[in-house]
């Protein structure tokens, strides 16, 4: 109890530092009663998909913009985010927005904006779900990490899946959930193959997850490897998909090397 009430804190910090910023969910209508709508003891608002095509229509905006030529397609967006499960939305006024991206999208001072992002979808493995898309425009505010975890948080997830390149910076946000356990490549591969990995978050625990998002959790790497040594972080992958137990040490990368801890 002690750990969910920690957690719970340091939400209600987050959100009591960035006034104007709330908690909302975007998906199909069937899914409203399933979500958890109070997550970590947050307000959160559901919107039907159905009646909210302004929104939906701002999201596929943004999510093009962030991802250029691997953008989502629009009727993967309906199809495979809306319909399937929810999207969970950090929304604020428009002025608190990156300039570029509030200038793409056209929007004044006070028109509300998606400021963060994050979808993961639902699999056939009961608890686990897959990180498909982070998005934030709101640099220094840790607006990833939390719009990724009060997600997670809605949707009852007890692991997480997600694909990540080593010199990506969201390996930072990824990692204040946690240490990220190394699952192997990509199935099916992936169009940056040769720098991507799959990785594995443990949301079970709540008192490793808000020492994590408290950047209290001290986990010292066994072995840095700089992010461009690609024949060696391929070797740890062929480790970890030969059962290896290994894991991305919090921040998971720093001055440009990969943080692993062997156990």
């Amino acid at each position: 109890m002690r750990e969910a009430a920690a957690l719970t804190r340091q939400a209600e910090d987050f959100f009591s530092a960035h006034p104007g910023v709330s908690l909302l969910a975007l998906g199909a209508g069937v899914h409203a009663e399933s979500m958890d709508l109070s997550p970590l003891g947050m307000p959160a608002t559901y919107l039907p998909a159905e009646r909210n095509t302004d929104l939906v229509s701002q999201y596929l905006a943004l999510n093009q913009f962030a991802f250029r030529g691997i953008g989502v397609p629009r009727w993967v967006l309906s199809d495979l985010y809306l319909m399937p499960g929810a999207i969970g939305l950090l929304r604020c006024p428009a002025r608190m927005l990156k300039p570029d991206v509030r200038q793409h999208l056209g929007l004044a001072d006070e028109d509300p904006a998606i400021g963060a992002a994050y979808y993961a979808a639902p699999s056939v493995t009961p608890g686990l779900f897959i990180g498909v898309s982070l998005l934030s425009f709101l640099p220094g505010t840790g607006a990833g990490a939390w719009v990724k975890l009060l997600t997670l948080s809605m949707l009852r997830a007890k692991r997480l899946r997600g694909v990540a390149q080593w010199d990506n910076p969201s390996v930072r946000v990824h990692s204040r959930l946690g240490p990220l356990r190394l699952v192997g490549r990509v199935p099916g591969g992936h169009e940056y193959g040769e720098r991507t990995f799959v990785y594995e978050s443990d949301l079970s625990d709540s008192t490793l997850v808000a020492r994590a998002m408290a950047r209290g959790l001290a986990l010292e790497p066994t072995r840095r490897i700089p992010v461009t040594d690609l024949p060696a972080l391929s070797a740890v992958l062929d480790r970890a998909e030969a059962g290896a137990s290994l894991f991305l040490a919090p921040p998971g990368v720093e001055d440009d090397q990969v943080l692993l801890r062997e156990d």
